[in-house]
């Protein structure tokens, strides 16, 4: 699940709406299961920018595209930076597998000609300078979490939602500090569609708070898509820098050769 959920791109299933009896017999977990269990199509590519803002609203932006592969035992996606000329040829790979195992990730970077593995302790830091971590974009295994409901009749943008609050089991504490740097989670997640469209987010160290939202939801194809993602970083209640993602295309379904999923395509580039 990915306060981005599997941020790339925040993808969810159109679901058949739930009658009132029916949503209140689940459970946190079941809400949490639902939205991570969300259809997201075969395969995805899609435009984006990548937009980063300091505290005094200075921004730069990043050109990408991304693209992903569902499998039997794991989903495949990978990151190319095509602008501006510091980042441009970069790329970021990562292979989710469905079952208890870490995810692989690996970091292009064309200055030093070489592909690195992104070790799980480094999966905390930063995505590309972004408020984004990788963690974050690779998504965690809803199973190391408890969840608790918070509120059952939270609104976000006037829609009625759950607000759940999800924190490390014991067993898991140390992975999921070592893997996300994060102490708990709140998440807003839509009762029409399962979709999570807020989140507050307590990292371990340094006094901070993130907030994440996910607006501008657009049906393509039968799935709902967030075309905006933002995240916020606060530092003793004050903003401290903000992250963007914006879509501009979105195409699911595709025929995508495997082949893009290698660290040869990432040296090679677009």
């Amino acid at each position: 699940m990915n306060t981005l959920q599997r941020l790339a791109f925040t993808l969810v299933l159109l679901s058949t709406p739930l009658t009132a009896a029916v949503a209140d017999e689940l459970s946190a977990y079941d809400i949490v299961r639902k939205m991570d269990q969300r259809y997201t199509g075969e395969s995805s590519r899609a435009d984006a920018k990548l937009i980063l803002i300091d505290r005094r609203d200075r921004e730069r932006v990043r050109d990408l595209r991304l693209y992903s592969l569902e499998q039997d035992d794991m989903e495949k996606s990978i990151v190319f930076f095509r602008s501006p000329s510091d980042v441009a040829g970069t790329s970021y790979m990562n292979y989710d597998y469905d079952d208890d195992r870490s995810d692989d990730s690996w970091l292009y970077l064309p200055a030093l000609r070489q592909v690195r593995r992104v070790a799980s302790g480094d999966r905390s830091g930063s995505f590309m300078g972004s408020d984004f971590s990788y963690s974050d974009i690779n998504g965690v295994t809803i199973d190391w979490y408890d969840y608790e409901l918070l509120d059952a009749d939270a609104e976000v943008g006037g829609e009625p939602a759950w607000l759940i609050q999800s924190t490390p089991k014991p067993a898991f504490a140390d992975r999921v500090q070592e893997e996300t740097g994060y102490e708990k989670s709140h998440l807003w997640i839509r009762k029409d569609n399962f979709v999570q469209v807020q989140g507050k987010i307590w990292v371990t160290r340094g006094n901070r708070i993130k907030f994440f939202s996910a607006t501008e939801l657009k049906e393509i194809d039968g799935i709902w898509t967030a075309m905006r993602l933002q995240m916020i970083t606060t530092r003793n209640g004050e903003r401290e820098h903000a992250s963007v993602f914006e879509f501009s295309e979105v195409v699911y379904n595709e025929d995508t050769d495997e082949s893009l999923f290698t660290t040869q395509a990432m040296q090679r580039g677009l």
